[in-house]
């Protein structure tokens, strides 16, 4: 069983109801779990009650930081329909929701229209990238997880600040497991801050974050555009597109984040 599929299994605990344990292996800001770690956990159950069905779409609000230790997932499934199903899933510790979820799944049938997609733009392979250092201060042990590789134009690796925030790159596991839909989520929000591209002493921690569900991955590396188009009143969004090695666009995330110093 590999790191990610051992620290998001579930033991059930009644109707609705399934029991995790948060690690530490997927620290992000300031040593707590990172918010798409608990994104997939909580989803993981919702999964459960809706077997058969994949995730399409599924949005998160984070009520209160997580932490490491047990956790409660309750999960609801709202409506069971045709073509989207729809459920809520909410995760506990100590009494006290951390994060509030709710999802839509599909069969995953195709429809039959041709579709279309943006394509991942060009840029270095893996091979000509370079990996980014561990920002400082922040606890990180999901740097350790994941091997990165960012485009050498980005200029926060340079210790240069850029007029953009935007980031190229490449991302896998580094114990060799395969993206898949399940995982989408924590990959989704395992990028070094964008905002890292035009500031310096800051940290992020997610308010909400939504994820679509594009098509299941192929193996191998995932190329992503990670950006940002706004930062006000010390709140920023940030946008991240997933690429397959088919070249296949896999996932699309919005998540909204305060900005604040470290410290």
């Amino acid at each position: 069983m590999t790191r990610f599929d051992a620290d998001t299994a579930l033991t059930p605990a009644g109707e609705g109801r399934w029991h995790a344990d948060i690690t530490d292996a997927w620290n992000g800001i300031e040593g707590k779990p990172n918010g798409g770690y608990l994104f997939a956990t909580a989803l993981a159950a919702l999964s459960r009650s809706l077997d058969g069905r994949q995730p399409l779409t599924a949005t998160g609000h984070f009520l209160r930081p997580g932490s490491i230790g047990k956790a409660e997932i309750d999960v609801d499934v709202v409506r069971t329909g045709r073509l989207i199903s729809t459920g809520t899933a909410s995760l506990r510790q100590d009494g006290t929701e951390r994060l509030r979820l709710l999802a839509g799944y599909t069969t995953g049938k195709p429809s039959g229209e041709q579709g279309f997609s943006a394509a991942p733009p060009e840029i270095p392979g893996p091979d000509d990238c370079l990996t980014p250092p561990t920002p400082p201060n922040v606890g990180a042990s999901i740097a350790d997880r994941f091997d990165y590789r960012v485009t050498p134009a980005s200029r926060w690796i340079r210790g240069m600040k850029s007029a953009a925030a935007q980031l190229d790159a490449w991302i896998r596991f580094a114990d060799g497991r395969a993206v898949d839909l399940a995982a989408l989520p924590l990959v989704v929000d395992a990028f070094p801050p964008v905002i890292f591209e035009v500031a310096d002493g800051v940290v992020v921690p997610t308010v909400e974050l939504t994820v679509h569900f594009r098509q299941p991955p192929a193996a191998g590396w995932l190329q992503a555009r990670v950006r940002s188009r706004a930062l006000i009143a010390g709140m920023i969004e940030e946008d991240v597109d997933l690429w397959d090695a088919a070249g296949q666009l896999v996932a699309m995330s919005r998540q909204l984040a305060v900005v604040q110093p470290i410290g």
